[in-house]
C-alpha cells in the first residue's frame, strides 16, 4: 500500500534543511544552498538565478519523484535509505544543471565537481532518512503473503514478488552491475586522472584509473561491479521500481569503493601530526560520489528500457537443471571476466608540451624554473607592498610606507633575488581604459631599480577581499559576522555588490559582498574582467623585453565567489586563459615570461583547494603559486588544530604542480607570529628539500596598513615600523637568519639534493656550464670545498658573499662558516 505522506514529508523536511542552512550559513561552503542577501534583481544574467530558479526546485522535484516512486516500500529502513540516495543523487544531478547555466562547457569538470554536493548532500539528507523511516514505521502495515499467481516483475516492483527475477542471468541486477563496470572503467580514468584534487589525495592502489595499475583497476571496477549487484538484491525487497533501485544501487557501490579508498588512505593521511585526514575523506569521497551519479543515470535509465518480461521468458526456457550455470558464484565470475575485459578501456593519463626557450626565466622539461643558459633558478626573496592602494583605516596614518632605493640595497644585502612586486588594479586603472601614468612609471622605477641590485621583479596584480569599496556604511549592523572596512584591489567603479551585506562571515574573505563581487567578475558582467584582461596586456608590452621580470602573478588569492568550484573553478580558469592570451599578445616585440596562477583564497586559509580545471590554457610557461601560510594563518590556528602541517602543504602543492606540468613557487609564506617558538625553520628546511623558491610576507608593512590593529604597536613584519614614532626597528634576528640563509641562486643543469642551515650549506647537482650562482651571508669569508667542480672562488657582496664555479657532470658544493 503507497505511502502518501513520504514524498511530502521529504520534501518538506529538505525544504526546512535548505532555508536554515542558508540562514545559518551564508557562504554556502557548507549549506546546501548559497544565500548571501544579494537582490535577485535586476537580473543580469541566467547565472545570477541559477541557484534559486534551477539547483532548489531541481532538487526538490527530483527528491519528492523518487520518494514518491518508492513509497509503495514494505521495508522501512531500506525505503528511507533509498530516499537518503535520492536526495544525494538529487542534489547532484541539480548542480551540474545550475553549472552549466553558470559556466556553460567543462562538462567534465562540472560533473566531477558535484561530488563535493553530494558530499554535503549525504550530511543534509539525514534529517530525510530519518523523517523518512519514521513515516514509514508510523505507516508499517502487515504485509500479505505473495499471490501464486505473481509474475515476475509484472508491476509491483523488481523483485516485486519475484525472486526469480533477481536469480535470473538477464535480471536488472546483473544489467546494473555490468554498466557500472564498463562504464566505470571507460571514464574511470579521466574521473580519476583528471581530478582537481587528485593531487590531495595522490595515486590509489585501488581506483579505476590507470595510476592504480591493472591490478588496482580491476579490483575497483570489480568492486564497482559487485557491489552493484548486492545493493540492488537488498533494496529490492522494498518492491520499489528496479530502474530506481539499480540507479541507488550504482551510486551506492561508487560510495563504497569512496569509503575503501577512505581506508586505504588513512595510515598515510594520520601521519604527519596533523588533522589532514578529516578533509581527506571529503577529498576521497567527492569523486567516487561523481563518478556514482554518472553510473546511477546510466543503470537507471537502461534498467528502465528492460522489458519486464524478460525473465519470465528466460526462465521458461532454461530448464532447472541449467539453472545451476547462473548460479551466483559464477555470475561473479562472469563480472571479474568483464571488469578484466573493461579495464582496457581504461585511458592513459596525458603529456604536457615542451617549455618555449625565452631571454628571460622558462622551465625546463621537469618543470624547474631555469635561465636562458639552462641553469636552474631558485627565486628566493620578499614581497613588497609599498605602491599598493590600500584602504585608509586609520584616518591619521599612512597605508604604506615609501619605497626607495634603500630597501632594495637591503634586500640585497640579505641575499634575496627577487621580488614579489604588489599593485593595486584601483591605482593602475583608475578610470576605465585609464592607466595612471605616475603609477606606471613608480612600477617602472621598482623594477628598474631592482635590477640594478640584481633582484628580479614577479608583478603581481594583488588583492584582498576584493577592494576598498566592501568597507561597510557607519552604522552598519550585522547578524552574521562585522561589518567590513576596506582591503585593496579592484577600483570603486568596478564594484558590482548588488546589495550583498558588506559583512564578515568568520572571515574577510567569507563576505556576502566579497563572494557577490567575485562572481560578477568572474562572470564579466559590464565588461569589468574584460577591463583587467587589457591592462595585464598593457603591462606586458610595457615589459616584453626585460629579462629581469620573472613573470606575472594573475590574481592575489581570488576571491572564491559564490558557487565554488564553479566560481574558483572553472571560471576563475577561463580568467587565465584570457589574461594569458592578452600577455602574449602584449610581448609580441619582445618574448615570453613565466605566468604565475594561484588557487582561490581558500588555499591560503586551508593549506588546500580545488584548483582550476587541468587543461584552462595551453600555455606552458606556468608556474603554481600557492600560499603556503601553513601553521601560521590558516583558519585551524584559530581552533589550536593544525589541519594542513607544513610538511604536508609542500606535499600538496608539489603534487599540484606535477598535475599542472608546472612551475612551483610559494607567492607568500610567514606570518609565524613570536618568532621564538614560531616554525620558520620547519618551513625553510622544506623549501630545501622540495628545493623551490618563495617570496615572504612582507618587506615593509605600515602601522596604517589595513591588515594592521588599531591598538598595534609596530606594524610588523620584516622590517618594522613604530606606530608611535614612525621610525624604522631592528628587525626580527630569527627572521633575518632564516631568510638570509645560504642558498643557490642558479646552479648548471639541475639541483638533485640541498640543504642547508644559517651558516652552512650543501649542494649536489649535475649538469655543464659556468651558471653555478651560491650566496652565503656573513662578513668572514667561507671555507668551500667542490668536487665535480672548476674555478670555484667565493668573492665579497653586500651582506656577504658569491661563490661561483663551474660543473661538467655530477658535482657537489660545501660551505660553511
Amino acid at each position: 500500500m503507497r505511502n502518501r505522506w513520504l514524498s511530502p514529508i521529504a520534501v518538506m523536511v529538505l525544504a526546512a534543511v535548505i532555508v536554515l542552512g542558508a540562514a545559518f550559513d551564508p557562504s554556502g561552503l557548507a549549506a546546501p544552498y548559497t544565500w548571501t542577501g544579494a537582490d535577485l534583481l535586476p537580473v543580469a544574467g541566467l547565472w545570477q538565478v541559477a541557484a534559486p530558479a534551477v539547483y532548489v526546485p531541481l532538487l526538490l522535484a527530483g527528491v519528492g519523484a523518487l520518494a514518491w516512486a518508492v513509497a509503495g516500500g514494505r521495508a522501512p529502513l531500506r525505503t528511507a535509505l533509498l530516499v537518503w540516495g535520492a536526495v544525494v543523487w538529487s542534489a547532484m544531478a541539480a548542480k551540474l544543471m545550475m553549472s552549466l547555466v553558470m559556466a556553460f562547457g567543462d562538462v567534465v569538470y562540472l560533473a566531477w565537481s558535484t561530488g563535493f554536493t553530494g558530499v554535503k548532500a549525504a550530511v543534509f539528507g539525514l534529517p530525510v532518512l530519518v523523517a523518512t523511516w519514521i513515516t514509514q514505521l508510523l505507516h508499517r502495515r502487515p504485509t500479505p503473503p505473495p499471490s501464486s499467481s505473481t509474475s515476475p516483475g509484472s508491476g509491483a516492483g523488481p523483485a516485486a514478488a519475484s525472486g526469480s527475477f533477481f536469480r535470473s542471468a538477464w535480471g536488472p541486477g546483473w544489467v546494473a552491475a555490468g554498466v557500472a563496470v564498463v562504464l566505470g572503467a571507460s571514464v574511470g580514468g579521466v574521473w580519476w586522472g583528471g581530478s582537481p584534487v587528485g593531487y590531495a589525495i595522490g595515486d590509489s592502489p585501488l581506483a579505476p584509473a590507470p595510476e592504480a595499475g591493472p591490478l588496482g583497476c580491476l579490483a575497483a571496477v570489480t568492486l564497482l561491479g559487485v557491489m552493484t549487484w548486492v545493493l540492488n538484491r537488498w533494496l529490492g525487497t522494498t518492491t520499489s521500481p528496479r530502474a530506481v533501485v539499480a540507479g541507488i544501487s550504482a551510486l551506492g557501490a561508487a560510495a563504497t569503493l569512496g569509503l575503501v579508498e577512505v581506508a586505504i588512505g588513512l595510515p598515510g593521511d594520520l601521519a604527519g601530526g596533523d588533522t589532514f585526514w578529516a578533509p581527506a575523506i571529503m577529498l576521497r569521497l567527492a569523486p567516487a560520489l561523481s563518478l556514482g551519479a554518472l553510473l546511477a543515470l546510466a543503470t537507471a535509465t537502461l534498467v528502465a528500457f528492460l522489458p519486464a518480461t524478460l525473465s519470465a521468458r528466460r526462465t521458461a526456457l532454461l530448464p532447472a537443471r541449467k539453472g545451476v550455470a547462473f548460479s551466483a558464484p559464477i555470475r561473479m565470475t562472469a563480472v571479474v571476466a568483464v571488469a578484466a575485459l573493461a579495464v582496457s578501456l581504461l585511458q592513459p593519463g596525458t603529456t604536457t608540451a615542451q617549455p618555449p626557450r625565452t631571454k628571460g626565466l622558462t622551465l625546463s622539461a621537469d618543470r624547474r624554473i631555469v635561465d636562458a643558459d639552462g641553469n636552474e633558478v631558485l627565486l628566493r626573496g620578499v614581497n613588497v607592498n609599498q605602491l599598493e592602494d590600500y584602504f585608509q583605516k586609520f584616518p591619521d596614518k599612512a597605508v604604506t610606507r615609501p619605497l626607495t632605493e634603500a630597501d632594495f640595497a637591503g634586500m640585497e644585502q640579505m641575499g634575496f633575488n627577487v621580488i614579489r612586486l604588489a599593485l593595486s588594479w584601483s591605482a593602475l586603472e583608475p578610470r576605465p581604459g585609464h592607466y595612471d601614468p605616475a603609477y606606471l612609471a613608480r612600477i617602472s622605477w621598482a623594477v628598474e631599480t631592482a635590477a640594478e641590485h640584481g633582484l628580479r621583479t614577479v608583478i603581481d596584480m594583488h588583492q584582498d577581499a576584493w577592494g576598498k569599496g566592501v568597507n561597510a556604511a557607519p552604522g552598519t549592523t550585522c547578524e552574521n559576522g562585522s561589518p567590513m572596512h576596506g582591503w585593496d584591489g579592484a577600483p570603486t567603479w568596478a564594484d558590482r555588490f548588488d546589495g550583498a551585506p558588506k559583512c564578515e562571515f568568520t572571515g574577510r574573505d567569507i563576505s556576502p559582498a566579497v563572494a557577490r563581487a567575485f562572481t560578477n567578475f568572474y562572470q564579466d558582467r559590464d565588461g569589468i574582467q574584460t577591463r583587467l584582461v587589457a591592462a595585464w596586456g598593457m603591462l606586458a608590452e610595457r615589459f616584453a623585453s626585460e629579462p629581469m621580470v620573472a613573470g606575472y602573478d594573475l590574481l592575489n588569492e581570488p576571491g572564491f565567489g559564490e558557487a565554488p568550484p564553479i566560481t574558483s573553478g572553472v571560471l576563475l580558469g577561463r580568467y587565465y586563459d584570457r589574461a594569458i592570451k592578452a600577455i602574449r599578445a602584449g610581448e609580441k616585440r619582445g618574448f615570453p615570461h613565466l605566468v604565475f596562477f594561484e588557487p582561490s583564497v581558500l588555499w591560503s586559509g586551508l593549506g588546500f583547494e580545488v584548483s582550476v580545471p587541468k587543461d584552462f590554457t595551453d600555455d606552458r610557461l606556468l608556474v603554481f603559486a600557492p600560499h603556503l601560510y601553513n601553521e601560521s594563518i590558516t583558519i585551524d590556528q584559530g581552533t589550536g588544530l593544525t589541519v594542513t602541517s607544513i610538511e604536508r602543504g609542500f606535499d600538496l602543492a608539489s603534487r599540484a604542480a606535477a598535475y599542472y606540468g608546472a612551475g612551483l613557487w610559494s607567492g607568500e609564506w610567514g606570518w609565524f607570529g613570536d618568532p621564538a617558538s614560531a616554525p620558520i625553520t620547519k618551513y625553510t628546511d622544506q623549501e630545501d628539500r622540495h628545493r623551490i623558491g618563495g617570496a615572504f610576507w612582507v618587506w615593509k608593512q605600515s602601522c596604517g596598513d589595513a591588515h594592521a590593529g588599531a591598538g598595534s604597536k609596530t606594524g610588523g613584519n620584516l622590517m618594522i615600523e613604530d606606530c608611535v614614532t614612525g621610525k624604522d626597528l631592528p628587525p626580527t634576528p630569527e627572521y633575518v637568519a632564516e631568510l638570509s640563509r645560504p642558498y643557490p641562486r642558479s646552479a648548471p643543469g639541475r639541483l638533485t639534493g640541498f640543504t642547508s642551515d644559517q651558516a652552512s650549506l650543501t649542494a649536489q647537482g649535475e649538469g655543464a656550464g659556468c651558471g653555478l650562482d651560491v650566496w652565503f651571508p656573513g662578513g668572514a669569508r667561507p671555507v668551500v670545498r667542490g668536487a665535480g667542480l672548476t674555478g670555484v672562488a667565493a668573492r665579497q657582496a653586500p651582506g656577504g658573499w658569491r661563490i661561483t664555479g663551474c660543473a661538467r657532470g655530477a658535482y657537489t658544493l660545501t660551505a660553511h662558516r
